[in-house]
């Protein structure tokens, strides 16, 4: 009989103040006799913290390095907030394997460089298990950053048949999502399905079909630990999955120090960064207003909207740095153009007229959001005409003619306003609000002086 004893984290989104518990916990596995392998399911990147900002990732990848990871896969925070290159570059210092089996480069229909399908890893008793990477595949954003995704259930059917004739037993690293976890073992023969993506806490796994479900939460709150019983034939007998409390982990005294030391690193690196010089300070609602100039200058059009919750503080008047503007929008959210019919953008605006008082207070999370409450809802190029019709730069909005807006990308990602799921898009995954704000004001200050 022969013990092996997975660990797993997933969606940490760069909570680094839980990272050294969770650092030995998994160090600690290789102390036993059993065979422990280490994993983590993607999303450990998240820009909102200084480090992971200022270096794009690759310290978050460092610190990886130091847990003894056997394989990790990517989840939309890596994939989706890193422009092509740097996602291309992010991995060059890993000690580890990145696994994914759903994504080719669009420019070379090839496998990326950095990362493998799967991996089949042999225990010290001859066992093989063969583990596979998947991502959330969103067809459309990824495409616009030159990758090529396929449906989970596409690559399954495809590899399954070869890792089964190479390994005893299959586990999947699923960056996809629950409800994509259970389709997924109600469809194909795979033994473990370590999850992510919905930030779902299976404190006791899951059972389908066969299949053990396991996820650990999100922000590094929880780990994840799966024991299997091996026969001497090298079959899977039994499994559990559990997790646990990351709080319940034992704290060292130098913790709280090395916490804040990987904070302060990322904010000296951004500090240093000059962006420009405000001549006077930018309140919230100012810099709302820069906003929807940013926006209608980025996309050359004539109506814009946003939100007051997007900015954090006021900008000071003076010099501003890179640091400065994180921590005012520390938001993974895009500029965005979306195209409406004139019935529709008619529609949209009668939605943000309806629930713009219930916005303006309104708490929210998810879809790059990283702020308080939703806030303020202005718009620019939009509005009525003295005889209450709506117009768009000023003129009557036609039910048939075709309308562009100036806006991001994370309105179309709520429920809030259901003119925006399906229409036409345009969203620029290259540049975060941050960014488009930094190069407005830069430009602002060339031609005032």
């Amino acid at each position: 009989m022969e013990e092996i004893q997975l660990r797993h984290t997933n969606d940490l989104h760069s909570h680094l103040e839980n990272w050294p518990r969770i650092r030995r916990y998994l160090q600690a596995g290789r102390a036993g006799q059993r065979a422990v392998f280490n994993f983590d399911i993607g999303d450990a990147i998240d820009r909102f913290h200084p480090l992971s900002d200022a270096t794009l990732g690759k310290g978050n990848v460092l610190l990886l390095n130091t847990a003894d990871y056997d394989a990790v896969t990517i989840g939309n925070n890596e994939g989706l907030g890193m422009a092509h290159q740097a996602l291309n570059r992010l991995y060059d210092q890993a000690n580890f394997p990145v696994l994914l089996a759903n994504m080719l480069d669009q420019s070379t229909g090839q496998q990326p460089t950095w990362a493998e399908p799967y991996r089949i890893l042999t225990t010290a008793a001859g066992t093989k298990m063969a583990v596979i990477g998947l991502t959330a595949p969103y067809q459309e954003t990824y495409r616009s950053l030159g990758w090529a995704p396929e449906p989970a259930a596409d690559t399954l059917a495809r590899l399954l048949p070869t890792v089964r004739a190479q390994a005893d037993f299959v586990v999947l690293l699923s960056h996809l999502g629950l409800p994509t976890d259970r389709a997924l073992a109600d469809q194909f023969d795979v033994d473990i399905i370590l999850g992510a993506h919905t930030h779902h806490l299976l404190a006791a796994g899951e059972r389908r079909n066969g299949t053990l479900l396991a996820a650990a939460g999100r922000y590094g709150d929880h780990v994840g630990q799966v024991d299997l019983m091996i026969d001497d034939q090298h079959q899977l007998l039994a499994s559990r999955a559990k997790a646990f409390p990351v709080g319940d982990l034992p704290t060292e005294p130098g913790d709280a120090a090395e916490i804040a030391a990987w904070w302060q690193e990322g904010v000296a690196i951004e500090e240093a960064e000059p962006v420009t010089q405000l001549a006077q300070k930018q309140t919230v609602a100012d810099q709302a207003q820069a906003c929807l100039s940013a926006l209608q200058s980025f996309f050359q059009l004539p109506a814009a909207f946003c939100s007051t919750g997007l900015f954090l503080k006021e900008l000071p008047a003076g010099p501003v740095n890179v640091y400065d503007f994180l921590a005012d929008m520390p938001h993974g959210i895009n500029p965005m153009k979306i195209t409406l019919t004139g019935q529709a953008l008619k529609a949209l605006l009668q939605e943000m007229a309806d629930k713009g008082s219930f916005l303006a207070s309104q708490r929210i999370k998810g879809a790059g959001f990283r702020g308080d409450v939703f806030g303020e809802l202005v718009s620019r190029g939009l509005g009525l005409n003295a005889a209450g019709q709506p117009t768009y730069a000023g003129k009557v909005i036609l039910d048939d003619q075709q309308y562009a807006l100036a806006t991001l990308d994370h309105y179309r990602f709520f429920d809030y306003f259901n003119m925006l799921n399906d229409a036409p898009a345009e969203i620029h995954l290259e540049l975060f609000l941050r960014e488009l704000m930094a190069q407005y004001y830069q430009k602002e200050s060339q031609q005032t002086h």
